[in-house]
């Protein structure tokens, strides 16, 4: 017995094509001569690797043409995404030719018992020639179907079985044997459109790289807030935050991520700018190739409701996801760290409640949360950590906004419910409608979280204490 394999090496015969060849052959040896120059003749049809690159392709509803390195529409000449066609040839080239059938078989019955309809087509374009594939029907009693091979007007109906990940989960060996979901796939391969494929990454055309600042200053204006910079040069931004709050680092990087990435769910060519309707936000983005250039986002685009982007770059729409454009509604105090840190992990709190009643414990904040007694006062089993454990992460949560301190001690005093003193840091907790805010006394600002109609702690002495230590 012996198995030959024609192996293919270019990425775009990944298709029924390559692997086609790839089947095995059995030959007997002391026919060998006879069968080998059958088999060569057969897979001659198939074997495309002397014919050059691929430099167009056509289907039911595909057209376009590669030029340098890229595929591009050929109506519009809009560039093709890459990921895009990777994910379409390897879903090709995952078919595999199980049997070529005998002409006189086919010609008994026709070929169109095979492949009844001729229309569902695919056209590699090479540079030396080319070759169609047509999608035949699928057999009755296993997942394979027919497809015919054309080539220098010379054509080859075979049997193809899909052997790429089955999409679908099954019952019993008989269910998956007549599947159909592969099959079904395919036929969706052969319908694509060149909008499918479309490239709607906004930077295509720039080398941003994802770990790197790609921007030097962004300036925001929202139709909800007032225009603002954000500095990627010194990581600052104008207006600057109070005294006392620090740069959120974590969102200085996501969004930078998310910008860097940026790209529409889909597109709109040639863009009609008249069509746009209520501006949303407004980017002017100066990057680190000192290129300028301007993001705008509408509510509106004709009839279509939803978030679309233009830019000065192309003459493009863009269609947002709604999660992605959440960033260009961003406040300034989103790139604040509006919230409290204690910057140890062991450190002792001062707790005083509004009835006057007062305590000092010691905070162990790591992977095991505990509160111990700074004096013989208290046991261990008598402090309720859980409790301490609330009110700890509630005043390191993230504040809805931050503001200068703006009210006087006696209205401090009158809407305190809670002291606490940490680390140099001496906080009020003052409740409002529907909000907490901490207000910081020695920094002079305040942070405002909404809570509801529920606090997240409890202000009551008896919650954090069981019992004094007799």
């Amino acid at each position: 017995m012996k198995e030959k394999i024609i192996k293919h090496k270019n990425l775009a015969l990944f298709l029924v094509l390559v692997v086609a060849v790839a089947g095995t052959y059995v030959f007997e040896e002391r026919n060998n001569l006879i069968n080998e120059a059958i088999t060569a003749k057969k897979t001659a049809l198939l074997d495309m690797e002397k014919l050059g690159d691929i430099t167009a392709i056509t289907a039911v509803k595909l057209d376009f043409e590669k030029k340098g390195e890229f595929f591009y529409d050929k109506n519009n000449g809009l560039r093709l995404s890459k990921d895009r066609l990777g994910e379409f040839f390897q879903i090709l080239s995952s078919q595999k030719v199980k049997t070529f059938l005998n002409l006189e078989e086919v010609n008994k019955v026709g070929p169109t018992f095979y492949i009844p309809d001729p229309s569902m087509k695919m056209t590699f374009k090479f540079e030396k020639g080319e070759a169609t594939f047509t999608l035949g029907k699928k057999l009755d009693y296993d997942q394979s179907f027919y497809m015919q091979v054309t080539r220098d007007n010379k054509s080859q109906i075979v049997i193809v079985n899909d052997e790429s990940p089955d999409p679908e989960a099954y019952a019993t060996d008989e269910e998956y044997k007549k599947s159909d979901a592969k099959y079904k796939r395919l036929e969706m391969i052969f319908l694509l459109t060149n909008k499918y494929f479309y490239d709607t990454r906004v930077f295509k055309d720039f080398n941003y790289i994802l770990d790197k600042i790609n921007f030097k200053n962004i300036s925001i204006s929202t139709f909800r807030n007032r225009k603002y910079t954000v500095n990627f040069e010194n990581s600052t931004t104008n207006p600057a935050p109070p005294k006392g709050v620090d740069y959120f680092e974590e969102n200085w990087i996501s969004f930078l991520r998310f910008l860097t990435k940026l790209e529409g769910k889909g597109l709109y060519y040639p863009a009609k700018p008249e069509l746009l309707d209520e501006a949303l936000s407004q980017f002017e983005v100066h990057d680190r190739d000192n290129r300028t250039y301007t993001m705008e986002v509408y509510k509106k685009y004709g009839e279509e409701i939803g978030y679309f982007l233009k830019t000065s770059l192309d003459q493009v729409i863009y269609q947002l996801k709604p999660e992605d454009a959440q960033y260009f509604f961003v406040n300034v105090q989103d790139f604040w760290l509006k919230r409290v840190i204690p910057k140890e992990k062991e450190f002792n709190l001062k707790i005083t409640f509004y009835k006057g009643q007062s305590e000092d414990v010691k905070i162990v904040d790591k992977e095991l949360f505990k509160v111990l007694p700074t004096n013989s006062k208290f046991a261990e089993s008598s402090i309720r950590a859980l409790e301490f454990k609330r009110l700890i992460e509630f005043l390191k949560g993230e504040g809805s906004m931050v503001e200068a301190l703006n009210l006087s001690p006696s209205e401090i005093l009158k809407k305190n419910i809670l002291r606490v003193q940490f680390e140099n840091r001496n906080l009020s907790v003052i409740l409002e409608e529907n909000e907490a805010t901490i207000v910081d006394l020695d920094q002079k600002i305040m942070i405002h979280h909404y809570v509801g109609a529920k606090l997240p702690f409890s202000i009551k002495y008896e919650d954090y204490f069981i019992a004094v230590k007799k």
